[in-house]
């Protein structure tokens, strides 16, 4: 079992489209139907975010919307249903995602190779079909500043924030030479990608880390050297660079899809929403979108402004035991609000390689070894 979990997760994150891990998936699921009873039903998280996909899901067959792209979301929110073998089985979720990081990160390395540093190579072309038929990602100059930055985004390169921070978790802890070098390694790569948010929120849960981790005098000297150096960075950016630029290329398509959101609202889909994918017109882009970076934009369009904070709730408190919270896991908790505050601009939530991460953290919230026996979540 740990085996399949272990190749599910990498073929998952390196070729997100791929029959292979889909098959494992199947595989694992199944293993686990059949053994139902063996497991405790620590939360029930899973069956109440299905629900409220299978509204959706239902739903859209009364409105105009992306089939296909319907299937696909639907389908992504069987993975939560893996965090109960992963509790009975105790698998090791955090050294997977170490693991997977790494691997992510020496297949980005090896891509940007053979694509752009080697591009008149006879394998580079052949490599580059491959590389976009299995949605791994995508090359490109983002331009915010003058000249330009070229930028290489692996698909799956959000998830790069789960290993990161448990490299810098381990670092503050153990002090490890070897964990400071996997930040660097993980940290470049998602610096490569381009990705705003993703730069953003590493930055911020490391700082965060830090804090939490760190004795009262190392908080004191930390926040006194890094107040002056982020004050520089942001100074730099907003007076150098167009990244909170509203005319920068990206931030007025956000804008547009933010603008036409609201011109597209009426009294029935406030409510109700129009089903999962559901079309609407974006003047971001000009065209008739089912789908956007902005991902509790189109939770809202597809659920409603009731069930979409309930989707929500239930995704960030599994339990409703509220000790299970407190303590250390009161900065899990933070952790995966920094990551949902990032899906607000990204697309970085409701796919295979963002329910992994919510699959670590509902691991760390209900798995028993860090609560007291009086506080195990009974629901």
């Amino acid at each position: 079992m740990k085996l399949l979990f272990y190749l599910y997760f990498i073929s998952t994150l390196l070729f997100p489209t791929i029959f292979f891990n889909k098959l494992i998936f199947v595989i694992i699921i199944s293993f686990t139907i059949v053994n139902y009873k063996l497991y405790r039903f620590n939360t029930i998280s899973p069956f109440i975010i299905l629900l409220i996909f299978l509204y959706g899901f239902l739903f859209s067959f009364f409105n105009n919307v992306d089939s296909v792209l319907r299937e696909q979301f639907f389908f992504s929110v069987l993975v939560l249903f893996l965090i109960y073998p992963i509790i009975y089985y105790k698998i090791d979720i955090e050294k997977i995602a170490k693991v997977s990081g790494l691997i992510i990160a020496a297949y980005t390395a090896l891509s940007f190779l053979i694509v752009i540093i080697f591009i008149d190579m006879p394998f580079s072309g052949p490599y580059y079909v491959f590389f976009e038929n299995y949605s791994s990602g995508s090359n490109g100059l983002r331009e915010f500043a003058e000249e330009g930055l070229i930028s290489f985004h692996i698909g799956t390169v959000p998830f790069l924030y789960l290993p990161l921070i448990l490299y810098v978790i381990s670092f503050v802890e153990k002090k490890k030479f070897s964990s400071l070098i996997a930040i660097l390694i993980i940290f470049t790569t998602i610096f490569v990608s381009g990705s705003r948010g993703s730069v953003l929120t590493s930055i911020c849960a490391t700082i965060m880390i830090i804090f939490f981790k760190s004795k009262f005098i190392t908080k004191i000297v930390f926040f006194a050297i890094s107040i002056p150096l982020l004050t520089i960075l942001f100074t730099y950016l907003i007076t150098n660079t167009s990244v909170f630029d509203t005319q920068e290329a990206s931030n007025t398509v956000k804008i547009g899809h933010y603008e036409s959101f609201f011109d597209h609202l009426n009294f029935f889909n406030f409510f109700l929403g129009e089903g999962l994918a559901s079309y609407y017109y974006s003047k971001g882009v000009q065209a008739i979108k089912a789908h956007t970076e902005l991902t509790p934009l189109d939770m809202l369009r597809y659920f409603g402004f009731i069930l979409t904070p309930l989707l929500y709730f239930y995704i960030i408190f599994p339990t409703k035991k509220i000790l299970c919270y407190s303590n250390k896991n009161s900065l899990y908790l933070l952790l995966v609000l920094i990551y949902v505050l990032n899906s607000i601009t990204n697309p970085t939530m409701f796919n295979s390689y963002g329910l992994l991460i919510i699959l670590w953290y509902w691991y760390k919230i209900l798995d028993n070894s860090n609560v007291k026996d009086e506080e195990v979540p009974l629901i």
